[in-house]
């Protein structure tokens, strides 16, 4: 998909006749039909001044409106038309906004939050049906699921990352019968390059929007459900929900019954299974592991760690890899398929698990390995480390460890994997931060680099695994959340239970005739 051009330009001075006036613009480019173009803008427009309040005027002048946002600051907006020379697919219509403000320069803040109001554009008609394409798998388990909408008398809550393939599993819940107006979407934090736009599609539709950070948005999505007669389930992404939902049990709060109670989570990540740990018996629900399933191991593992990899190497400083050392610390599905392409890649590579099985696993596989992790460190040298556990595996004892700069990459969700306040504390001095890294110097001399403030590589200003990739485990996630709404289950984790779920959808014999030995004979699909 196209990008979004998401921040404004710098102000700068512009001299007219009444004084100074200092500007900055900015533009959202939007997939359509060149008749579109007025209704965007005067859509757009609106938000903005209902951003501003009411003391925001909208006027028009020919092809151009305008409003003043606040005190001192006007706004210009017009839409133009970019045709593609290429034909590969619909003209793009550009939404211009021009910021002046008279006098003084507006603040960077202002700048931008009125960027990010204009940034929160719906899709189009045309990129809904691209994003559609791109997702075959979940499109076709509605198909398969809709019959009876099981979702219906369900209030929905979704941990997602703003992507585009957000926009379409919500769509494709509200076909499963949810309703939108009762659903929440928790907002992970990450600057992907279509975020605001995606939060613009969802606000649209009426879904709730709240910061994945909230302490209260559980709770509230629960209050929400209660009064309006509706059970709660929940598609996870890092163990927001069940966790946040113990914790308030046992503060002393009882679950309520009917409306508002909670027939379950679907969970993606480990991380989210880790927090589960030790508490599997305390859960009032049953969890549809996806994150377990062999589904998720066996197939997607290999393109999230090939993302990783290639992102990481980017984000290194120009140094040629080949022979040297790397690390590895986890060794599950995806940091097994990370220290394979770190060895084609001719790294020399060392693995470290905690779990001894998987520890002879990675030496019977030919690794540098040991049981402890500092001694690892000290004796391998890693120029590269990634971090792989879903859980903090480097702190202060093996920051110690490290003899030569090194350049440590989380794949972990958000930033646990590294102990960053650790780190700050034994670093010397203040780090050295640039765009993509920060480097600290610890005792003795040594660089240590984390890549991408700490925060995953694989979701470094891009959008992570492309939709087609994202698909499978996507579809995996509709159809737990109609298993949960509809099919009776124990309480608690029983990650075989996802496996018979997933495995008798059709979801799998799908995924095999779209991309199996026979795909070839299939036309490709059509680009818009």
């Amino acid at each position: 998909m196209d990008r979004e051009s998401n921040t404004l330009t710098a102000p700068r001075p512009d001299h007219r006749a009444d004084g100074p006036v200092s500007f900055a613009a900015t533009a959202v480019e939007v997939a359509g039909d060149p008749e579109d173009g007025p209704r965007l803008l005067h859509h757009a427009a609106r938000r903005l001044c209902e951003a501003a309040g009411p003391d925001a005027v909208l006027t028009q002048a020919g092809g151009e409106l305008t409003a003043r946002l606040e005190p001192g600051l006007h706004a210009a907006m017009y839409v133009s038309t970019e045709m593609r020379r290429d034909g590969a697919g619909s003209p793009l219509l550009r939404l211009n906004l021009r910021l002046s403000g008279s006098g003084t320069t507006p603040s960077p803040a202002s700048l931008e939050h009125w960027a990010e109001v204009w940034h929160r554009q719906a899709l189009s008609a045309h990129e809904l049906v691209r994003v559609a394409g791109e997702l075959p798998l979940m499109s076709a388990a509605v198909a398969r699921l809709r019959p009876g909408k099981p979702l219906a008398g369900h209030a929905v809550l979704v941990t997602g990352h703003f992507l585009t393939d957000l926009v379409h599993l919500v769509g494709c819940l509200a076909e499963l019968g949810a309703p939108l107006d009762a659903m929440t979407v928790l907002r992970k934090d990450y600057a992907y390059q279509w975020r605001h736009r995606v939060h613009g599609h969802l606000a649209e539709q009426g879904v709730r929007v709240v910061d994945a950070g909230d302490p209260a948005a559980v709770h509230e999505h629960t209050e929400r459900a209660r009064r309006r007669g509706l059970r709660c389930l929940a598609l996870d992404d890092g163990g927001y929900v069940a966790p946040a939902l113990l914790d308030r049990a046992r503060a002393g709060e009882r679950p309520a019954a009917g409306a508002g109670r909670w027939a379950g989570v679907v969970e993606q990540t480990m991380s989210g299974i880790y927090k589960l740990q030790g508490r599997e018996a305390q859960l009032p629900f049953p969890v549809f592991s996806v994150a377990q399933s062999r589904l998720k191991g066996r197939i997607e593992s290999y393109w999230i760690a090939e993302k990783a990899v290639t992102t990481a190497l980017e984000l290194l400083p120009a140094l040629k890899i080949e022979g040297q050392p790397a690390l590895v610390v986890g060794y599950g599905n995806v940091g097994a398929q990370i220290a394979a392409l770190l060895t084609q890649r001719r790294m020399r590579v060392a693995v470290h698990d905690a779990d001894i099985l998987q520890l002879i696993d990675a030496h019977e596989s030919g690794y540098v390995t040991d049981r402890d992790l500092p001694t690892l460190i000290d004796r391998h040298e890693p120029l590269l480390v990634f971090g792989v556990t879903g859980r903090t595996s480097l702190s202060t004892r093996e920051f110690r460890a490290f003899r030569r700069p090194a350049h440590l990459a989380s794949v972990s969700s958000r930033d646990i994997e590294f102990d960053l306040p650790a780190l700050d504390a034994l670093a010397e001095g203040d780090p050295v931060t640039r765009p993509s890294s920060r480097t600290h110097v610890l005792p003795g001399g040594v660089d240590v680099t984390v890549l991408a403030g700490g925060r995953p590589v694989n979701f470094h200003e891009t959008d992570s695994i492309s939709n087609l990739h994202s698909d499978l485990v996507y579809a995996g996630m509709l159809t737990g959340a109609c298993a949960v709404a509809t099919r009776p289950a124990a309480p608690g984790l029983d990650r075989t239970w996802a496996d018979a779920v997933l495995e008798e959808s059709g979801l799998l014999q799908d995924y095999y005739d779209r991309y199996g030995p026979n795909a070839a004979s299939r036309p490709a699909p059509r680009r818009r």
